[in-house]
C-alpha cells in the first residue's frame, strides 16, 4: 500500500511539473508575441517625437469639419486647423474635385483610404500630412479644445478609430497630450479667415473653396517645421517631367514649412535617370543625413541621387521624376 501511495504522488508530482512547463511555455509565447507587437509598433511609428507632426481627423458624420492637428514638440505647441465642410478639394488619382469630408469614404470605396485623404490635403493645401484618423466623432469640439484631445486620445489608445498611427504612436501622443495648457492650443478655422471663399457652382448652390495664396500666409504662419527653419539649408527645387508645375507646387509646400527655396526651374539633362522615382535629393554628402534631406525625402517619396547638384548654388537640389506626376493623376 506504501509503495502505491508513492507511486501516486509521483504521478501526481510528475503531472503538476508537466502543466507548470504548459502554462510557463504559454506565457514565454505571450511575453513574446507582446514583445513582437511593441517592437513592431515602435520601429514602424510615424512620429520620430523630435519635429512636427501633422495629423489629418476625419468625422464620422458628413457636414462636420475636417481637422489638421499639427504638433510641434520642442516648443509643446499644437495648432489645430479647422477645414470648413462642403469645402471642394482637389484629390490626386485623378478623382477630381470633392468636398473635403467626403474624401475618406471616396477613398473607402476604392480602396485608398486615408491614403487618398491623406495625400490629397497634403497635395492641395501645401502642408505634410503625416498621419490619419478616420471616423472621430467631433461633436465634441468646442471651447474646451483639450476635452476634444482628451476624447481622440481615448479613442486613440482602445483601437476603436480607423488609423494608420500605431500603438506608440498613440501612446506618445496621449503622453504629450495629456497635460497640454490651454494657451498652447491655438484653434484656426478657416472659415474665420480670408482662405475660406464661398463659391457659385453651375447648378446655383453654394460651396466653398480655398484661396492657395492666402491659405500659404496661415501655414508658414502656424505649421512652420522650426528643426528644419533652423537648419537653413537652401534648395532648388527643378523639374524633371515635361509636365508644368509640378516644381511650383513642391516649392510651395516646402517654403509654407519654412524651407528656403531659392531656385525653381524645369531640367532635362536628367530627365531618363529619375523616370521610374518619384523624385530624388541630391547634395554633399556632409548634407546626407541632415533633418531637412531626412524631411523631404519623407513627404516626396524621395531617394538620395548622388552629388551632382546640376550646376546650382544651393545645398540641396529636388528633382522631380515621372513618379511624382502619376502618383498624383493616375488611378
Amino acid at each position: 500500500m506504501a509503495k502505491i501511495n508513492r507511486r501516486e504522488k509521483r504521478k501526481k508530482r510528475s503531472k503538476f511539473r508537466i502543466i507548470g512547463l504548459v502554462l510557463l511555455i504559454f506565457l514565454l509565447l505571450f511575453l513574446g508575441v507582446a514583445v513582437f507587437k511593441i517592437y513592431r509598433s515602435v520601429t514602424r511609428g510615424l512620429w520620430d517625437r523630435q519635429s512636427q507632426f501633422n495629423v489629418v481627423i476625419n468625422p464620422i458624420k458628413e457636414r462636420e469639419p475636417v481637422l489638421i492637428l499639427g504638433f510641434d514638440h520642442p516648443e509643446n505647441l499644437l495648432h489645430i486647423l479647422l477645414i470648413p465642410p462642403g469645402t471642394y478639394i482637389e484629390t490626386i488619382h485623378g478623382y477630381g474635385s470633392c468636398r473635403v469630408e467626403s474624401i475618406y469614404r471616396l477613398g473607402e470605396l476604392n480602396k485608398k483610404g486615408g491614403q487618398l485623404l491623406s495625400e490629397s490635403l497634403q497635395d492641395y493645401l501645401g502642408l505634410p500630412v503625416d498621419a490619419f484618423v478616420a471616423k472621430l466623432n467631433l461633436s465634441t469640439l468646442d471651447s474646451q479644445k483639450t476635452g476634444f484631445l482628451g476624447k481622440l486620445l481615448g479613442s486613440l489608445l482602445k483601437g476603436k478609430e480607423k488609423t494608420n498611427l500605431t500603438s506608440w504612436d498613440s501612446l506618445r501622443l496621449w503622453w504629450d497630450f495629456r497635460n497640454l495648457p490651454q494657451d498652447k492650443i491655438i484653434l484656426v478655422d478657416l472659415n474665420q479667415t480670408s482662405a475660406s471663399q464661398i463659391i457659385d457652382l453651375p447648378d446655383g448652390a453654394q460651396a466653398r473653396k480655398i484661396d492657395s495664396q492666402r491659405l500659404s500666409l496661415i501655414i508658414s504662419q502656424f505649421f512652420t517645421d522650426q528643426r528644419l527653419k533652423n537648419e537653413d539649408l537652401t534648395l532648388a527645387v527643378l523639374n524633371g517631367t515635361s509636365h508644368v508645375g509640378l516644381a511650383n507646387k513642391m516649392a510651395t509646400l516646402i517654403k509654407n514649412i519654412g524651407g528656403q527655396v531659392i531656385n525653381v526651374g524645369e531640367i532635362e539633362s536628367t530627365k531618363l535617370k529619375i523616370k521610374n522615382s518619384k523624385c530624388e535629393i541630391r547634395s554633399q554628402k556632409k548634407d546626407k543625413n541632415s533633418y531637412t534631406t531626412k524631411k523631404l525625402m519623407s513627404v516626396f517619396g524621395c531617394q538620395w541621387g548622388g552629388e551632382d547638384l546640376e550646376n546650382q548654388r544651393s545645398d540641396l537640389v529636388l528633382i522631380i521624376g515621372e513618379g511624382y506626376w502619376e502618383k498624383l493623376t493616375l488611378p
